[in-house]
């Protein structure tokens, strides 16, 4: 049996967003049925409030596991949202099967994280009835992924048949929510979900898609990452963990006039990864757009995984 919580507050500062509610008739209210609990964490009524930002879980019905799931919805700062960027996550946890997410339905460009369903695309291809990827291939998949590198993707992409034999894998995957752009050199803004994203990293973590050792080579690939590049999900993660991540980041001019020199740009940063340790072990994905730079995203999706991760942890 899975039990639900979800947890709602008014959108306010970056991840300080939501005041611990007051005793009185913004109290939280615990409403349970035969297989389902909820309990929403509201704050003063207020019929001019913005739209309510909800953190909701699903887990089984066992103590550590709804201990866990209160735990997440009670965390304030996982309400990161203000006026000039948008936050999304979706965390499961193997050990408990809690599940957690905030905005996961949201639509996010992809940047370079779509660079693991890439590869896993092309690998899910030679399983059925496909070539087997040949030795430039898998020198092409590494750069991709523990480099990042554009051109790599670029020729992978091609190879396996652009947007419309990806977008088979988004189906066979059950990646409902994830729609690929037809031209060939518009990957990087395909549009995906953190719930999708999850999906993926689950996929290839549990091998329950791809083989056991096409999915380890994949996750291989991403516990490589080149360190500049290892932020975001590896944030707040047990000391001494095997992180198995991939990052994208993407700068998206502001509209402005056809006589500027230059425009405003603002920054999509994201995360997608699994980590494990003898202390944990979860699958993450955080997404964030319209951040006013580069460093301002990553900080972001920084401090959002670390939340999660002590969360996790008990921290």
């Amino acid at each position: 049996m899975l039990r639900r919580v979800a947890a709602a507050c008014a959108m306010a500062l970056l991840l300080t967003a939501c005041q611990a509610p007051s005793r009185g008739d913004s109290e939280p209210a615990i409403i349970t049925t035969a297989t389902t609990s909820t309990v929403e964490q509201r704050g003063a009524a207020d019929a001019q409030a913005p739209p309510a930002s909800v953190i909701s879980c699903e887990f089984p019905d066992v103590p550590a596991a709804r201990q866990l799931a209160e735990q997440m919805v009670a965390n304030e700062s996982l309400i990161a949202s203000t006026a000039a960027s948008t936050v999304a996550f979706a965390v499961y946890d193997h050990t408990t099967g809690v599940i957690c997410q905030r905005n996961a339905a949201t639509v996010f460009e992809a940047a370079s994280v779509i660079k693991v369903s890439t590869v896993a695309a092309r690998l899910w291809q030679s399983e059925n009835g496909g070539p087997e990827l040949s030795e430039e291939e898998r020198w092409l998949a590494e750069l991709a992924i523990t480099v990042s590198d554009n051109d790599a993707q670029q020729y992978l992409w091609e190879s396996l048949g652009g947007a419309p034999a990806i977008a088979e894998f988004f189906a066979a995957a059950g990646m409902t929510s994830t729609t690929p752009r037809f031209r060939d050199e518009d990957w990087g803004l395909t549009e995906v979900t953190a719930g999708d994203q999850l999906r993926l990293v689950r996929l290839l973590v549990e091998g329950s898609l791809l083989s056991r050792a096409n999915s380890d080579y994949l996750l291989d690939l991403m516990r490589s990452v080149d360190p500049e590049q290892a932020w975001g999900v590896s944030s707040g993660a047990p000391e001494g963990a095997e992180v198995m991540l991939k990052n994208g980041w993407l700068d998206d001019p502001l509209p402005c006039d056809d006589t500027a020199e230059s425009c405003d740009v603002t920054w999509t940063n994201n995360s997608i990864g699994y980590i494990r340790s003898p202390t944990a072990s979860y699958s993450m994905a955080v997404f964030s757009s319209g951040n006013p730079s580069l460093e301002d995203g990553q900080a972001l999706v920084n401090e959002v995984a670390a939340e999660i991760a002590a969360t996790i942890q008990g921290r």
